[in-house]
């Protein structure tokens, strides 16, 4: 509540008119939709969680912008949101690229000597998009951007269980078949 909303409750309140000031406030509510955002400002959309409709810490670790979901900060509007598309994007790509691969959290154990040596195709989506960023000119957005690795952890914690109800599926099938 604003220092304007204080001062009106308690001048109502000291006047006895609290019902007809809640009244004609519900009133243009309901007729005038642009005095909407103007009583109840709008929450950045990095500092609401979508789980529990609470506040927290942007992902980013910093509020930069209001209308991005990880509030990096960004130069121009608009940018963080784009940053997000296209790490969105990126992150759809390495998806695709370790499972086409056989490459998961669970697939090899811990210190195998060939995962040293081959290089990890998670990473070739996000390579791709700096190498069309250079070969354009520009200079790779990935160094600066605080949306990458947000991104990823969000891709993959929606990802990961749809992966393994797919590798279940496909270990049922196989089993069954045999």
């Amino acid at each position: 509540m604003t220092d304007f909303g204080i001062q009106v409750y308690f001048l109502a309140w000291l006047l006895n008119y609290l019902v007809p000031t809640f009244l004609i406030t519900l009133v243009v509510l309901i007729i005038y939709p642009p005095a909407r955002p103007l009583l109840f400002p709008p929450a950045p959309l990095a500092l609401v969680n979508s789980k529990t409709g609470g506040v927290q810490k942007p992902k980013a670790g910093v509020l930069g912008s209001h209308d991005s979901i990880t509030g990096a900060p960004e130069k121009h509007q608009g940018e963080a949101v784009e940053q997000e598309a296209s790490n969105f994007v990126s992150g759809i790509a390495s998806v695709a690229i370790s499972s086409a691969a056989g490459k998961h959290d669970q697939s090899t154990p811990e210190g195998d000597p060939l995962d040293s040596a081959v290089p990890d195709p998670t990473a070739i989506a996000s390579s791709a998009a700096d190498a069309k960023d250079s070969a354009t000119g520009g200079t790779p957005t990935t160094q600066h951007d605080k949306t990458k690795k947000p991104m990823e952890e969000a891709m993959w914690t929606k990802m990961r269980p749809a992966m393994h109800v797919l590798g279940d599926i496909a270990d049922g099938w196989e089993r069954f078949a045999k």
